[in-house]
């Protein structure tokens, strides 16, 4: 059973060592002193810290004897072999030995510190100068001095007398005593004989220890200063002990709080305690910031009787300042460093006290503090000693509570992703049933709109007709958001932003706070009135295919991290190959085609160096003939001098044959016959059908059809091989199906208006047609009741209508 704390003075003592100097540390480090005192409550708290003591010094060559008393010798070996030692082979070997109390401490009966100095000191030389080992372990139990008459002089004497022997020798002994059994006032005196102390399987340095010539040592004439001096010293001694157990007791009882406490608030509790425990008037603590490589002032505590700005003690950033290059040297090197008298003459001659003297003690990783006094030499090694142990104690608690706030980010990042990842399953899952476009852009919003954190959800597509993104689906609880804000074309404010940029760009979009995000300046009112604070737009692209954008909002700043951005950018590649897929299905089911419009620039083929010449745009109308051999193109130009156009046109190669053909609503039509390869003769070439080119001096548009089968990448890579800045704009599949008589008929109604229906039947139902004639347009137009010339014009706009719509199925 565990001793209880109030039962052993020193176990708060025991405590704060281990936290000294570099840290705490295992015991079977290098730290362990020549003389060390383990102190433990239980067998099982004794084994597991003085078992591995001698298994590694076994591991390090050297001879270990274990002396046994409050265990047999039975037990002993048991948890040697328990932690993997070879009792037996050690024991063969003359590495390791066990005794029984008798042996060095009792061989009359009786206890005689020099008689055991004696056995110490003979099995030391037998070791290294008989048998060649290197050093030596003795280990032992401690608990014999309670069956015997053996006074607390002797016990002093004898751990003093150890010191010096340990000391000069290749020797390491550790003596174990037994707190549940040993009285405490006897462990107070036998703690501070061991300079070394190892509890709960952790060593550090004894904060307690007196060497025998400071407390306990014989007072004599030897000393210069008489015995007056002598007490004096005995005095002090004391004072500053019972400074260091009231300060370590301080540490102590803050240590729970600060081990308890988070990152962010911890330096400020921390400068307090500093100043508490060390009892300064003046304290700092500086934290290493990772993102400007310096370290910064994070908290300070003071004393208000120093008289600075702030009146709390808490905004005193010009006395810290002083200390800013000590305190970055003490960081770089990790060494504390003791300064003295930094105040400048001003200082001194001020009527309030002021720091004089100070130590700056290093946090590991996390930066330094600084403790500073108003006496000159004010920092003295117990201070220092102290000052180390306070930040090994901080320097753990801001360990923890950075291994604590990394744990709860990793674990917050893990259920965010978790949480991404179910949804996403939900939805790949739905989108393997999903028939239409529609259902999926449907879904995929209800779904999405569903899930924390997304408050709103909506999927939106170029409108090539107004260039503006249209919404096609939306989900989530903000009605009328969408009515108060869009995307529209040209460059005006709505014109660009985050959304508009997925599009075209194909790239993930990220608001992490609409209301200072600049880009979005034109919707954010309507945003945030509707407590929205942030969104992601994410491209729906595929290979060469973008079927629009995909945008999440969310109620908080700062939602979207690079996980999620990069979760939900493989999301919209997944939902748009699941759109293609339901798109080519249908048209692979309905005669269709895939209409592509691609963008090329600075093309050098004839027709572009027309546009250039004359310095205007031109809209090819069609070839008659094959493009790839020479033809005849007709386009159409508008705003235009008929005349300049054929001048400037005589001098281009491969451009011949140039003829005015008349006037439309459009500008002035032309042909011309063009020899050598064109833009319109790869798309040919490439088996696609060509249903718009229109081209400029800095380059072309067209829009083609494909054939449903054909790969719209290999179709583009052909191209780009002749023109390599050749992009995909948009991606559709069009119905060309008219597989029935009715279909004919609904599509010729569409086009055609009742009076053009009503001349074109009369004309072919008349005979108008044949040839020759069985009547002419002249007899016709009378018995419709119309001028000659109303006739032909309606007859001529139904004929090119017709053979529109026949053209453009085949």
């Amino acid at each position: 059973m565990d001793p209880a704390p109030s039962e052993f003075t020193p176990s708060r003592g025991t405590d704060a060592p281990s936290n000294s100097g570099g840290g705490d540390r295992d015991a079977t480090e290098d730290a362990l002193h020549h003389h060390t005192a383990l102190l433990y409550g239980n067998q099982r708290q004794q084994f597991d810290a003085v078992v591995p003591i001698v298994r590694d010094g076994l591991e390090r060559g050297e001879r270990c004897l274990y002396i046994c008393d409050d265990n047999d010798e039975e037990a002993v070996t048991a948890a040697m072999r328990a932690a993997g030692i070879d009792v037996e082979a050690a024991v063969e070997a003359g590495d390791l030995s066990v005794h029984s109390a008798e042996d060095p401490f009792l061989s009359d009966g009786e206890f005689e510190p020099a008689d055991t100095v004696e056995f110490a000191t003979d099995a030391i030389r037998e070791a290294t100068e008989v048998n060649g080992y290197d050093a030596v372990r003795i280990v032992g139990e401690m608990t014999w001095v309670l069956d015997g008459e053996h006074s607390l002089d002797h016990m002093v004497e004898y751990e003093h007398e150890l010191n010096d022997v340990f000391g000069s020798r290749p020797v390491t002994g550790v003596c174990q005593y037994n707190v549940s059994r040993f009285d405490p006032e006897l462990l107070n005196q036998i703690i501070r004989a061991h300079p070394t102390l190892v509890y709960d399987g952790t060593v550090g340095r004894d904060f307690y220890y007196v060497p025998e010539n400071a407390v306990g040592g014989e007072s004599g004439s030897a000393s210069d200063d008489g015995p007056g001096g002598t007490l004096l010293e005995r005095v002090s001694a004391f004072e500053t002990l019972e400074r260091r157990e009231r300060a370590l007791s301080a540490l102590n009882d803050a240590t729970e709080e600060l081990m308890g406490r988070e990152l962010g608030n911890l330096p400020e509790r921390a400068a307090d305690v500093v100043r508490q425990v060390l009892d300064v008037p003046f304290a700092s603590v500086w934290r290493y910031d990772g993102a400007t490589g310096d370290l910064e002032l994070d908290a300070t505590s003071a004393d208000p009787e120093l008289g600075t700005a702030g009146g709390d003690g808490r905004t005193v950033t010009p006395l810290a300042e002083r200390y800013r290059d000590r305190a970055w040297n003490a960081f770089v090197t990790g060494e504390t460093e003791v300064h003295a008298d930094p105040s400048t003459a001003s200082d001194r001659a001020a009527p309030n006290p002021r720091l004089r003297s100070g130590v700056i003690v290093p946090l590991g990783r996390h930066g330094v503090f600084c403790a500073e006094t108003t006496r000159p030499d004010g920092v003295d090694d117990p201070l220092v000693d102290l000052a180390n142990t306070v930040g090994t104690t901080l320097t753990a608690a801001l360990d923890r509570a950075d291994r604590e706030e990394t744990l709860a980010e990793q674990n917050e990042q893990l259920e965010r992703l978790n949480r991404i990842n179910r949804v996403i399953r939900g939805i790949g899952e739905a989108l393997v049933d999903a028939d239409t476009r529609a259902e999926i852009e449907r879904l995929v919003c209800e779904r999405l709109a569903a899930s924390d954190p997304y408050e709103f959800v909506w999927i939106g597509d170029l409108n090539r007709e107004d260039d503006a993104i249209t919404p096609r689906a939306t989900a989530g609880d903000r009605d009328g958001y969408l009515d108060d804000v869009g995307v529209t074309s040209g460059e005006g404010p709505t014109g660009r932003g985050p959304i508009r940029a997925a599009v075209e760009d194909r790239s993930v979009q990220v608001v992490q706070d609409v209301l200072i995000e600049p880009a979005f300046e034109p919707w954010r009112e309507s945003t945030l009135e509707h407590d929205l604070r942030s969104c992601i737009s994410v491209p729906l692209a595929y290979e060469e295919s973008c079927y629009g954008s995909l945008t999440l909002y969310a109620a908080s700043p700062n939602v979207f991290d690079d996980l999620e951005r990069s979760v939900l950018g493989e999301l919209g590649e997944t939902i748009a190959h699941a759109i293609e897929a339901v798109e080519t299905r249908r048209a692979l089911l309905s005669d269709a085609v895939t209409e592509l419009t691609i963008a090329v620039d600075g093309t050098d083929d004839v027709l572009a160096d027309l546009a250039r010449v004359i310095d205007a745009e031109l809209a090819v109308d069609g070839f008659v003939g094959d493009p790839a051999e020479p033809a005849r193109v007709f386009f159409t130009i508008p705003g235009v001098d008929p005349d300049g156009v054929l001048d400037r046109s005589e001098s281009l190669p491969g451009l011949s044959d140039v003829r005015v053909e008349g006037e439309t609503d459009a500008g002035h039509a032309f042909s011309a016959t063009v020899s050598g390869p064109t833009l319109a003769s790869r798309v040919v070439d490439n088996h696609a059908a060509i249903r718009s080119l229109g081209v400029t001096a800095d380059g072309a548009t067209a829009v083609v059809d494909l054939p449903v089968t054909s790969s719209v990448r290999s179709f583009l890579e052909a191209l780009r091989a002749s023109y390599p800045t050749v992009e995909l704009v948009a991606r559709r599949n069009r119905d060309r199906s008219m597989r029935t008589r009715r279909d004919v008929r609904e599509a010729v109604a569409d086009r055609l208006t009742d009076r053009q229906r009503e001349v074109l039947e009369t004309a072919y139902l008349s005979g108008f047609f044949e040839s020759p004639r069985a009547r002419t347009g002249r007899e016709l137009s009378r018995t419709l009741d119309v001028s000659q010339s109303t006739f032909s014009h309606h007859l001529r706009e139904a004929e090119r209508k017709v053979f529109e719509l026949v053209l453009d199925y085949c």
